[in-house]
């Protein structure tokens, strides 16, 4: 009974996109973009979420992750593109008296366009991009560890 309780339990961590994302990412910037850009056609979001860096990254901040997931995922892809960052802007912010900032150092944005539909025209979200261990992911936001 103690090895079945045990396989379950391994079976169900490994079968959890936010525990297994921190594996896989990409290899290059491009392949990021290409891994997002058939993940989304496919409508995977388990797949979409392996291109997420999760450690560190709150409960909160991956229910919004996802809520706004599901919500492009209701629209058609156009493209995606990498945007430089702009030196200058804060990647830092302060929610409820925590200090929040990229899990990763963000290097990159992805911008992922798409095209509407009914009353909200073309749209896009931004994604900020880190690296780690020469795999490129997606990075949120995650309290600065004091």
């Amino acid at each position: 009974m103690k090895k079945l309780a045990t396989s379950f339990c391994l079976a169900l961590l490994l079968s959890s996109p936010a525990l297994i994302a921190a594996y896989d990412g990409a290899s290059s910037k491009e392949d990021l973009a290409n891994l997002y850009q058939r993940y989304f056609v496919a409508k995977n979001q388990g797949k979409l979420s392996t291109l997420v860096y999760w450690p560190g990254v709150m409960q909160r901040e991956r229910e919004a992750f996802s809520r706004s997931l599901r919500y492009d995922l209701q629209y058609r892809l156009r493209r995606t593109e990498f945007v430089e960052l702009d030196k200058s802007q804060s990647l830092e912010y302060t929610l409820d008296g925590t200090v929040f900032r990229p899990t990763l150092h963000a290097i990159a944005r992805l911008v992922a366009t798409y095209e509407g539909q009914g009353t909200v025209k073309n749209f896009s979200t931004t994604y900020l991009v880190g690296m780690k261990d020469n795999r490129y992911y997606i990075t949120l936001a995650s309290p600065v560890r004091k």
